[in-house]
Protein backbone atom coordinates (compact mmCIF):
# COMPACT_ATOMS: atom_id res chain seq x y z
CA UNK A 1 0.00 0.00 0.00
CA UNK A 2 1.36 3.25 -0.89
CA UNK A 3 1.76 6.38 1.60
CA UNK A 4 -0.87 8.40 -0.12
CA UNK A 5 -3.84 5.60 0.80
CA UNK A 6 -2.41 4.96 4.39
CA UNK A 7 -2.52 8.46 5.16
CA UNK A 8 -6.17 8.65 3.99
CA UNK A 9 -7.09 5.58 5.88
CA UNK A 10 -4.86 6.69 8.81
CA UNK A 11 -7.11 9.88 8.75
CA UNK A 12 -10.23 7.81 9.03
CA UNK A 13 -8.43 6.31 12.33
CA UNK A 14 -8.24 2.75 10.62
CA UNK A 15 -5.66 0.59 13.15
CA UNK A 16 -4.82 -1.07 10.03
CA UNK A 17 -2.87 1.60 8.72
CA UNK A 18 -1.08 2.19 11.53
CA UNK A 19 -0.13 -0.99 11.50
CA UNK A 20 1.42 -0.65 7.78
CA UNK A 21 3.27 2.33 8.92
CA UNK A 22 5.24 1.21 11.81
CA UNK A 23 6.08 -2.00 10.07
CA UNK A 24 7.49 0.45 7.30
CA UNK A 25 8.89 2.95 9.11
CA UNK A 26 10.29 1.59 12.23
CA UNK A 27 13.41 0.98 11.51
CA UNK A 28 13.54 4.31 9.87
CA UNK A 29 12.50 5.82 12.82
CA UNK A 30 14.78 4.02 15.16
CA UNK A 31 17.77 5.40 13.64
CA UNK A 32 17.12 8.58 13.86
CA UNK A 33 15.95 8.22 17.71
CA UNK A 34 18.92 6.06 18.49
CA UNK A 35 21.48 8.91 16.42
CA UNK A 36 20.08 11.30 18.92
CA UNK A 37 19.78 9.80 21.73
CA UNK A 38 22.85 7.02 21.50
CA UNK A 39 25.12 9.09 24.01
CA UNK A 40 22.00 8.96 26.75
CA UNK A 41 20.72 5.03 25.76
CA UNK A 42 21.32 4.24 29.98
CA UNK A 43 19.07 6.98 30.99
CA UNK A 44 16.27 6.69 28.13
CA UNK A 45 14.17 3.58 26.93
CA UNK A 46 14.48 4.22 23.12
CA UNK A 47 11.74 2.01 22.13
CA UNK A 48 9.49 4.32 24.83
CA UNK A 49 10.27 6.80 22.38
CA UNK A 50 9.87 5.67 19.19
CA UNK A 51 6.51 4.34 20.10
CA UNK A 52 5.85 8.18 21.32
CA UNK A 53 6.12 9.46 17.81
CA UNK A 54 4.26 6.82 16.39
CA UNK A 55 1.64 7.64 19.09
CA UNK A 56 1.75 11.44 18.36
CA UNK A 57 1.45 10.33 14.77
CA UNK A 58 -2.07 8.90 15.56
CA UNK A 59 -3.09 11.55 17.39
CA UNK A 60 -2.27 13.57 15.03
CA UNK A 61 -3.47 11.90 12.17
CA UNK A 62 -6.56 14.35 11.29
CA UNK A 63 -4.03 16.96 10.79
CA UNK A 64 -2.17 15.48 7.92
CA UNK A 65 -1.96 17.32 4.36
CA UNK A 66 -2.73 14.34 1.58
CA UNK A 67 -3.65 16.56 -0.47
CA UNK A 68 -0.04 18.38 -0.72
CA UNK A 69 2.07 15.56 0.66
CA UNK A 70 2.09 11.94 -0.23
CA UNK A 71 5.05 10.37 1.27
CA UNK A 72 5.07 9.80 5.38
CA UNK A 73 9.23 9.65 5.52
CA UNK A 74 9.35 13.72 6.12
CA UNK A 75 6.93 14.16 8.08
CA UNK A 76 7.80 10.96 10.82
CA UNK A 77 11.12 11.99 10.33
CA UNK A 78 10.41 15.46 11.51
CA UNK A 79 8.50 14.15 14.58
CA UNK A 80 11.51 11.62 14.79
CA UNK A 81 13.94 13.86 15.24
CA UNK A 82 12.17 16.61 17.36
CA UNK A 83 10.47 14.16 19.72
CA UNK A 84 14.19 12.76 20.25
CA UNK A 85 15.67 15.94 21.03
CA UNK A 86 13.15 17.14 23.22
CA UNK A 87 13.76 13.88 25.11
CA UNK A 88 17.44 14.31 24.89
CA UNK A 89 17.07 17.99 26.92
CA UNK A 90 14.86 16.62 29.47
CA UNK A 91 18.09 14.26 30.29
CA UNK A 92 20.02 16.44 29.79
CA UNK A 93 18.32 19.03 32.66
CA UNK A 94 18.30 16.38 34.84
CA UNK A 95 21.90 15.31 34.60
CA UNK A 96 23.76 16.84 37.63
CA UNK A 97 26.65 18.84 35.50
CA UNK A 98 27.69 22.48 35.52
CA UNK A 99 25.29 24.35 33.31
CA UNK A 100 27.95 26.14 31.26
CA UNK A 101 29.83 22.73 30.48
CA UNK A 102 26.65 21.39 29.54
CA UNK A 103 26.26 24.20 26.64
CA UNK A 104 29.22 23.54 25.65
CA UNK A 105 28.99 20.16 24.93
CA UNK A 106 25.64 20.32 23.81
CA UNK A 107 26.38 22.85 21.09
CA UNK A 108 29.41 20.19 20.13
CA UNK A 109 27.27 17.43 19.39
CA UNK A 110 24.47 19.45 17.81
CA UNK A 111 27.19 20.88 15.22
CA UNK A 112 28.48 17.39 14.92
CA UNK A 113 25.53 16.20 13.97
CA UNK A 114 24.10 18.56 11.54
CA UNK A 115 27.53 18.91 9.86
CA UNK A 116 27.19 14.64 9.32
CA UNK A 117 23.59 15.40 8.41
CA UNK A 118 24.71 17.84 5.29
CA UNK A 119 27.95 15.40 4.43
CA UNK A 120 25.76 12.91 3.63
CA UNK A 121 23.24 15.07 1.99
CA UNK A 122 25.88 16.89 0.21
CA UNK A 123 26.90 13.65 -0.78
CA UNK A 124 24.03 12.77 -2.88
CA UNK A 125 24.68 15.79 -5.21
CA UNK A 126 26.86 16.04 -8.43
CA UNK A 127 30.84 16.49 -7.40
CA UNK A 128 30.76 19.80 -10.13
CA UNK A 129 27.65 20.97 -7.68
CA UNK A 130 29.50 20.25 -4.55
CA UNK A 131 32.42 21.84 -5.63
CA UNK A 132 30.27 24.54 -6.40
CA UNK A 133 28.48 24.93 -3.09
CA UNK A 134 31.66 24.88 -0.88
CA UNK A 135 33.52 27.28 -2.58
CA UNK A 136 30.87 29.81 -2.48
CA UNK A 137 29.72 28.82 0.97
CA UNK A 138 32.43 26.92 3.06
CA UNK A 139 35.67 29.09 1.63
CA UNK A 140 33.67 32.81 0.91
CA UNK A 141 34.93 33.06 -2.82
CA UNK A 142 32.53 35.65 -4.71
CA UNK A 143 30.79 33.78 -7.71
CA UNK A 144 32.99 35.56 -10.20
CA UNK A 145 35.45 34.13 -8.93
CA UNK A 146 34.35 31.08 -8.91
CA UNK A 147 33.03 31.06 -12.61
CA UNK A 148 36.90 32.19 -13.57
CA UNK A 149 38.31 28.82 -11.16
CA UNK A 150 35.91 26.71 -13.13
CA UNK A 151 35.88 28.03 -16.66
CA UNK A 152 31.75 28.70 -16.46
CA UNK A 153 29.83 31.18 -17.74
CA UNK A 154 28.86 33.61 -14.54
CA UNK A 155 24.98 32.71 -15.21
CA UNK A 156 25.50 29.13 -15.29
CA UNK A 157 26.89 29.06 -11.70
CA UNK A 158 24.15 31.47 -10.18
CA UNK A 159 21.82 28.70 -11.83
CA UNK A 160 23.51 25.66 -10.95
CA UNK A 161 23.86 27.02 -7.42
CA UNK A 162 20.67 28.34 -6.87
CA UNK A 163 19.69 24.22 -8.19
CA UNK A 164 21.74 22.87 -6.08
CA UNK A 165 20.82 24.40 -3.11
CA UNK A 166 17.02 23.74 -3.55
CA UNK A 167 18.16 20.06 -4.27
CA UNK A 168 19.83 19.89 -0.88
CA UNK A 169 16.67 20.99 1.22
CA UNK A 170 14.43 18.81 -0.94
CA UNK A 171 17.22 16.08 0.54
CA UNK A 172 17.20 17.62 3.85
CA UNK A 173 13.78 17.42 4.66
CA UNK A 174 13.14 14.09 3.09
CA UNK A 175 15.90 12.91 5.28
CA UNK A 176 13.57 14.26 8.24
CA UNK A 177 15.67 17.31 8.89
CA UNK A 178 13.96 20.47 8.67
CA UNK A 179 16.26 23.74 9.63
CA UNK A 180 14.46 26.41 12.44
CA UNK A 181 16.14 29.93 12.93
Amino acid sequence: MDDSKTMELLRKREQKALEEIIKKYNPYVSIIVYKILCGYSAEIDMQGVVNEIFFRMWENADKLDIQNYTDLKPYLGAIARNTAINEKNRIVQNLPLDEHILGEMNDSFSQIEKSQILQSAMAQLSKKNQILLLKYYFQGKKIKEIAEEENMPLSTVKINLKRSRSKLKKILEEEGFIYED
